[in-house]
C-alpha cells in the first residue's frame, strides 16, 4: 500500500515565491512598455520634428510658392500656381496650423475632388486678401481636410520674416518648435514665383 504524499509547507512557499517573482516581472514589463509608448508619443528633439515637417510638406507640395500671411499658430501658404495667373486661387491655398490640444502641426487644404464636384467653388484672390480669415470661412463651410506634418510638440509658432514693405508676401517663414523645454528654429524656404504675385 502506497501512501499519498502532499506538498510540504516549504514546497508551497517556494512555489508561491516563484509565482510572485514571475508576476512582478510581468508587471514590470507591462509598466516599461506603457512608459515607452508614452515616451514615443512625445518628442524629445524638436529639430527632428521640424525637419520631418519640412520633408512631409515638400513631399505633398514640392513647389510651395510663398507665405501669404502668418500669426502665432497659423500660416497661410500659396502651395502652387496651378492656374497660371500670378494670383492666388482657392485650390492653390493651404494653411499650416498648430493644434495645442494634440501637439500636432497640420496642413489644412481643400481636396481637389471638391473643385471637380463644384466648379463654382474656385475663387481668385488678390495678394492683399485676408487669407487667415478665409481659413475660418472654409472651416465654417466644412471644406478643409487635415494632414499631420509633425506631432508631439508643446508649442509651435510661425514668425513672419521681416518684409521690405508691409503686406508684401514673403518666400520664407520662420517656424519655432518647442518640446520638453528644448527649442528649435528653422526657416521654411519656398520656391520663388517666376512673376510677382498680384
Amino acid at each position: 500500500m502506497t501512501r499519498r504524499r502532499g506538498f510540504t509547507l516549504l514546497e508551497v512557499m517556494v512555489a508561491v515565491g516563484l509565482l510572485a517573482i514571475v508576476g512582478l516581472a510581468v508587471v514590470a514589463f507591462i509598466t516599461a512598455f506603457a512608459r515607452g509608448t508614452q515616451a514615443r508619443s512625445r518628442v524629445s528633439d524638436p529639430a527632428i520634428e521640424g525637419a520631418l515637417l519640412v520633408e512631409r510638406l515638400r513631399a505633398l507640395h514640392p513647389t510651395t510658392r510663398i507665405t501669404l500671411a502668418s500669426e502665432d499658430h497659423l500660416a497661410a501658404l500659396w502651395l502652387s500656381d496651378r492656374v497660371p495667373s500670378c494670383t492666388v486661387h482657392l485650390s492653390e491655398l493651404g494653411w499650416l496650423r498648430f493644434d495645442a490640444d494634440s501637439g500636432d502641426v497640420v496642413l489644412e487644404r481643400i481636396e481637389e475632388d471638391r473643385f471637380l464636384d463644384d466648379r463654382a467653388l474656385e475663387s481668385e484672390f488678390a495678394s492683399s486678401a485676408d487669407f487667415l480669415a478665409l481659413r475660418d470661412d472654409m472651416v465654417d463651410e466644412g471644406l478643409l481636410v487635415s494632414t499631420i506634418l509633425a506631432e508631439g510638440l508643446d508649442d509651435v509658432r510661425f514668425v513672419p520674416m521681416p518684409r521690405a514693405q508691409r503686406g508684401e508676401p514673403k518666400a520664407e517663414l520662420v517656424i519655432e518648435f518647442e518640446a520638453e523645454r528644448a527649442v528649435a528654429r528653422l526657416v521654411l524656404s519656398h520656391a520663388n514665383p517666376e512673376e510677382p504675385l498680384r
